[in-house]
């Protein structure tokens, strides 16, 4: 594995390449990253709020202990990506393409994935509450100690999915995609409950 270099800009280009770079401490708010490409790199510490990365691809990055909030990645390609511990409120994946991401011990309360694809996508011991994770095309989704209240999965196929190992009080499906899921007991009454059958 090569070294990591120390990033010394306070900004990145267009149409830039970013390959084995330590950003740390980088404090950026409200700018729009264009076609830039991350390789091998490793973003610790960072503060970025209300960044929009713009048609931009991560490749072999960690994301460690940054604040990602209400950031848009939109359109974007993660391929063997990490995010450890990371405050991700609110941010935005739609349409985005996801393969080999992890997200652990992260806070993704409000965030969006409507339309993402997913291949090998794991999330463990992370907040999801109140999150838009509509019309997702996946393959091999793990979700494992999860608070996923208030999840709406409206047009997403459940079928060989495993929520039992994840909590909700409430959640949105879509009644026809919900056949062959996996549900702890709890979560069948909470189903029952949004699809308005009484329980005696």
């Amino acid at each position: 594995m090569a070294a990591l270099e120390p990033y010394q800009e306070n900004y990145f280009e267009t149409d830039e390449a970013y390959e084995n770079q330590l950003v740390t401490e980088m404090p950026l708010k409200e700018v729009t990253i264009n076609m830039a490409y991350f390789k091998g790199s490793h973003f610790k510490d960072i503060q970025f709020e209300q960044m929009t990365f713009d048609n931009c691809d991560f490749q072999d990055v960690l994301f460690e202990h940054c604040a990602l909030l209400n950031c848009s990645f939109i359109g974007n390609t993660f391929q063997r990506v990490a995010f450890d511990g990371c405050q991700l409120i609110g941010a935005d994946f739609a349409e985005a393409g996801l393969r080999d991401v992890r997200f652990v011990a992260c806070k993704l309360d409000y965030a969006g994935f409507n339309q993402t694809r997913m291949r090998h996508v794991d999330f463990e011991e992370c907040s999801l509450q109140e999150v838009a994770f509509e019309y997702v095309d996946w393959q091999w989704l793990m979700m494992s100690g999860n608070d996923l209240n208030g999840i709406d999965l409206t047009g997403t196929n459940l079928k060989a999915f495993d929520l039992s190992r994840n909590t909700f009080e409430k959640a949105v499906f879509s009644l026809d995609l919900l056949r062959g899921a996996t549900v702890s007991s709890a979560q069948t009454l909470v189903i029952m409950s949004a699809l308005r059958i009484n329980v005696r």
